[in-house]
């Protein structure tokens, strides 16, 4: 057997069969997988468990920041639409605490029991604290704004700052302010480049810069980001000069205005103390590996996975935040490609190093969520992934490598495939 195939073969993690029973840890070839989520239709402590019960994004962390808890989303006719799990045994209560205030939502990445939310009517900025079922602060805003960062924002990594927008303006919220009227810093027009929408946007760990992710209709835009920098002393935003030397992509390719190389399903993390926007590689023709990283300082560009044989990248996730240095990225299903319906954590350093997770076994074609996106603890050791399991409900799963010497491991070995 040839060595890729050799290697492939020792690491598939769980492999294919029925669905894991509810609570009942699955161990196979390093890992150990757990369904966390109670079957269709079942009823218990409160809880009528939905046909889709899962996390919400791979870039909205599911667990606190202590890992104490994990809070799942309870859809199609799951009561109520919110759950919170042990962050140990993953026994689960209702949360029915909140429904008239909670909307778009981030755990505070410091205070364990703290969720950041946004109103439907984008109007107000408040802290819920989940213990208490209250509302322990709040702030308002000087517009209306989408949720946080259109879904896919999160607060800087000491819970202070936030960034917040629409389709037409942004500004950086800092919440170390009383209750009461926010610091805002000034509303900043967004220059958008033609026929786009702003996808998403948020604040980077350190709060140094925001990323605002364009959505376009042509290759060149529709994974296109820009930097902003954030000035510490009046919040202002303004777009980031990057080195004229960096790579970039496409028609933006000499524009060193704040534009960066194009990335899709982006995260951003702290690499080394600097900030770092990693996702999949979405420019035509490039032949790097699949999973990219950028460096917002100056837009230096590296490949931290092998091209050779790699399948397409799906989700990429840095919710490690008491990891730093890896990222966790899903791959789409295509037979005989490495990494195929896979979940790794991938090193920052441009290693290749890989540490494999486990198989997802989801069937998401026309099925947004079904697709795995996949959520690490903020320490890193477990991931949260959805899977409908091949057809049917869509649940959420728990993967926990439980050795440290699995093949993946070896940078060489990675590399030699």
């Amino acid at each position: 057997m040839k060595l890729a195939a050799l290697l492939l073969t020792m690491m598939a993690p769980v492999a294919a069969g029925a669905r894991p029973a509810y609570l009942k840890p699955v161990h196979e070839n390093g890992v150990t997988l757990v369904r966390v989520a109670g079957d269709a239709g079942t009823e218990a402590g409160g809880i009528e468990w939905g046909r889709d019960a899962r996390h919400a994004y791979s870039k909205q962390e599911p667990w606190n920041a202590d890992g104490s808890l994990l809070l799942l989303q309870n859809r199609d006719d799951g009561s109520p639409a919110r759950v919170l799990l042990d962050g140990a045994t993953y026994a689960a209560r209702p949360l029915t605490c909140g429904d008239d205030v909670l909307w778009d939502y981030r755990w505070h990445p410091v205070k364990p029991n703290i969720l950041v939310n946004v109103d439907k009517a984008g109007r107000e900025l408040s802290w819920f604290d989940v213990a208490a079922c209250r509302k322990v602060a709040s702030w308002s805003l000087p517009t209306s704004v989408k949720g946080i960062g259109a879904g896919e924002g999160n607060v800087s990594n000491d819970g202070r700052y936030l960034a917040l927008g629409n389709q037409e303006t942004m500004f950086v919220v800092d919440m170390s302010a009383p209750s009461g009227k926010a610091r805002t810093g000034p509303l900043v027009e967004v220059d958008r480049c033609d026929d786009c929408r702003i996808g998403n946007l948020s604040i980077s760990p350190s709060g140094r810069y925001v990323d605002v992710k364009f959505s376009g209709p042509t290759d060149d835009t529709k994974d296109l980001h820009r930097i902003y920098e954030v000035d510490a002393a009046t919040l202002a935003l303004a777009p980031h000069a990057m080195a004229k030397a960096s790579t970039r992509c496409g028609v933006y390719a000499d524009r060193t205005d704040g534009y960066v190389f194009p990335l899709k399903h982006a995260d951003m993390a702290l690499d080394n103390g600097e900030d770092v926007l990693v996702g999949g590689r979405s420019c035509a023709g490039s032949q790097l590996g699949r999973v990219v990283k950028v460096r917002l300082k100056d837009g230096k560009v590296t490949a931290l996975t092998d091209p050779k044989h790699e399948a397409s990248v799906a989700h990429v996730s840095a919710r490690n935040l008491l990891r730093p240095g890896w990222v966790y990225v899903s791959y789409f299903r295509q037979p005989g490609k490495k990494y195929s319906d896979e979940i790794v954590a991938v090193k920052l350093d441009g290693s290749h190093e890989v540490e494999r997770f486990g198989t997802t076994h989801t069937e998401p074609k026309g099925c947004y969520r079904c697709e795995a996106h996949p959520a690490p603890s903020p320490d890193g050791r477990r991931v949260v992934f959805a899977s409908n399991w091949g057809g049917g409900a869509i649940a959420a799963y728990v993967v926990q490598r439980t050795t440290t010497n699995l093949p993946a491991r070896s940078p060489s070995a990675v590399r030699a495939r």
